[in-house]
């Protein structure tokens, strides 16, 4: 558990994270997808566009960069760590696959690439990588993150199979976490 003076020193963090939540709670989100077990809970929250589209918009994003985000599926991903050891986020060891493929995740770098295309000024670079899930991230015992995924855009189902290493050494037995049918949420989706 993260002391005060931790949250003091990542309010903006904080307050990202928190109104993300906070948009499922506005408007008719989609589905959530819950997996729980003594090791990990894990939460999927896929986002339409029109309600990232929203929170961008919210924080003065210029249209374009607006734009750019219609163009992605983003999921809210929530994880906590019950395990009385560590656990590491490693974004590499998961998978995205239909029946015929595996999709391929929109990185940080892809983005960065994109904003910088755009000429996006470096604020709200900033401010939408710190929406996104860390790519690395080690969890302590009860420790709990959240933040985006993004895919590209598209209709096919697919299933998200993330893979933690476990203890200090990464050589515990790992946890794996998978959720079936997940789907890009669409504007009319309840």
């Amino acid at each position: 558990m993260h002391s005060a003076s931790f949250y003091l020193k990542f309010p903006i963090i904080i307050h990202l994270l928190i109104s993300l939540l906070m948009i499922s709670t506005l408007s008719a989100a989609p589905k959530r997808h819950v997996v729980e077990n003594p090791n990990i809970k894990m939460i999927v929250i896929p986002r339409t566009a029109q309600q990232m589209a929203a929170f961008y918009e919210g924080r003065e994003f210029p249209t374009k960069a607006i734009k750019a985000t219609r163009n992605a599926c983003f999921f809210t991903i929530g994880i906590h760590n019950k395990t009385k050891s560590i656990l590491w986020l490693e974004q590499s060891n998961w998978s995205f696959t239909t029946d015929t493929k595996q999709i391929m995740p929109i990185s940080r770098n892809d983005w960065k690439q994109h904003w910088q295309e755009l000429q996006l000024p470096q604020r709200f670079q900033s401010t939408f990588r710190w929406t996104l899930l860390p790519g690395e991230l080690d969890f302590h015992p009860d420790e709990r993150e959240g933040g985006n995924i993004t895919l590209p855009r598209s209709d096919a189902s697919f299933t998200l199979t993330a893979r933690f290493a476990t203890q200090a050494d990464k050589q515990g037995k790992p946890v794996t976490v998978s959720f079936d049918n997940l789907r890009c949420a669409r504007e009319d989706t309840p």
